[in-house]
């Protein structure tokens, strides 16, 4: 099973959010759910900056199961998603999963310290070049609405 699509369009719009704030600590928040192939998934993406530099993205998503056809195969799809996005604990990243079988829901978080990780570390999880990405508060905002996220 290929990795969950939406955890791929969260990390890039991760990449597209690192940028250059202004002022002091600012927090970006933008969210989405999105409904396909019988699952209901909410992302949520938070990204700090402290003064003119992003410190800290964490990106998480909820899924779901909103078909028989997910609940008969819990088993199945938790353990691909088990062995795709391995628990992480490295300087700077940290991956967590949350398996709720009785309701059918796998939460995916994955938290990153950018002034700590390491780039070949968070190429692991198709993140590398994070800490170089450049933007706006404003034009990242923009970006993430175009892309159907509401930001606040």
């Amino acid at each position: 099973m290929k990795k969950l699509r939406v955890l791929g369009i969260s990390f890039a719009l991760a990449s597209c959010f690192l940028l250059a704030g202004c002022g002091n600590e600012k927090v970006l928040t933008c969210s989405i759910n999105q409904k396909q192939s019988g699952l209901s998934m909410d992302q949520i993406a938070e990204i700090t900056f402290n003064d003119d530099k992003v410190t800290n993205v964490k990106l998480t998503v909820d899924s779901k199961a909103t078909s028989d056809t997910i609940k008969d195969n819990w088993d199945t799809f938790t353990k691909s998603l088990d062995s795709q996005f391995p628990d992480s604990n490295k300087t700077g990243i940290k991956l967590t999963k949350e398996n709720k079988e009785k309701d059918y829901t796998y939460k995916i978080t994955i938290d990153v310290d950018v002034t700590k990780a390491k780039d070949e570390d968070l190429a692991e999880y198709d993140l590398d070049g994070l800490a170089d990405a450049e933007g706006t508060y404003d034009s990242v905002k923009e970006q993430a609405e175009k892309s159907g996220f509401t930001c606040k």
